[in-house]
């Protein structure tokens, strides 16, 4: 399970050319396993494979949200891993809007944080832990609540290209991430959310769940699906008139 979750994270990276030679990455890590799982792969990888790269980490902290991910912890693993870790404390406050959520602007104010990171240290590529259930599930979402048939791509450029989001664990798994975590020891540390039970999110993933259970390959033809259109054998939108 090891070798197969890496040969996973290898292909994404090679089929959607997220990583050159001479890339800065910077890799977000929550403390969650899924992110301590990603960052644990790219660093093994630059110790076997031709690609070279540059790795480091950031964690950003919540000042003002209960719970707290384990620092200490976070250092340790990294200084393991030798990767660099930028620990910055921020707020969710976003002043002039106080409409939005909890959970947006949390969401928000960490992403600022990291693009002013990577910025300011000449980064090109962000890494994000997002994987195949996450698209999964954010495709239901925004069937659901937008009609629009989207979700999270393996890459994206930021800033009129002045570096790119990459996802290297998209083409893997929820459960084969937590058991890969389990035959390396690592601890996930991330502070629980106050607001994860009001979240839509842990609706659909168990929509996500449900349908896996129909059919052994149901959540890679879901994932497929999104590249194979066939516009011939879709309605189109109705028009108003």
């Amino acid at each position: 399970m090891k070798e197969k979750l890496r040969k996973k994270v290898g292909r994404a990276i090679h089929a959607y050319q997220l990583l050159e030679n001479n890339d800065r990455v910077l890799a977000g890590i929550s403390g969650g396993t899924d992110s301590l799982v990603m960052l644990e792969v790219l660093a093994s990888r630059m110790k076997y494979i031709p690609l070279r790269y540059q790795l480091e980490a950031i964690h950003v902290q919540m000042e003002d949200m209960p719970g707290k991910a384990d620092q200490d912890y976070l250092k340790r693993f990294c200084d393991k891993l030798g990767i660099k870790l930028h620990l910055i404390a921020t707020t969710t406050e976003r002043p002039g809007n106080k409409k939005n959520s909890a959970c947006f602007t949390c969401s928000w104010n960490r992403r600022k944080t990291v693009f002013q990171k990577a910025s300011e240290g000449g980064f090109n590529k962000i890494a994000f832990a997002h994987h195949m259930d996450d698209v999964l599930e954010t495709l239901f979402m925004n069937m659901t609540f937008h009609g629009e048939f989207s979700s999270i791509p393996p890459k994206i450029p930021m800033f009129e290209g002045r570096f790119e989001l990459i996802r290297p664990m998209i083409l893997t798994g929820n459960e084969e991430i937590d058991h890969y975590a389990k035959t390396m020891n690592i601890q996930p540390v991330q502070a629980e959310c106050p607001y994860e039970e009001n979240n839509k999110r842990e609706l659909f993933r168990d929509m996500v769940k449900q349908i896996s259970s129909i059919h052994p390959l149901a959540k890679i033809n879901l994932y497929n699906s999104m590249g194979n259109i066939f516009p011939d054998y879709l309605p189109s939108k109705p028009s108003d008139g």
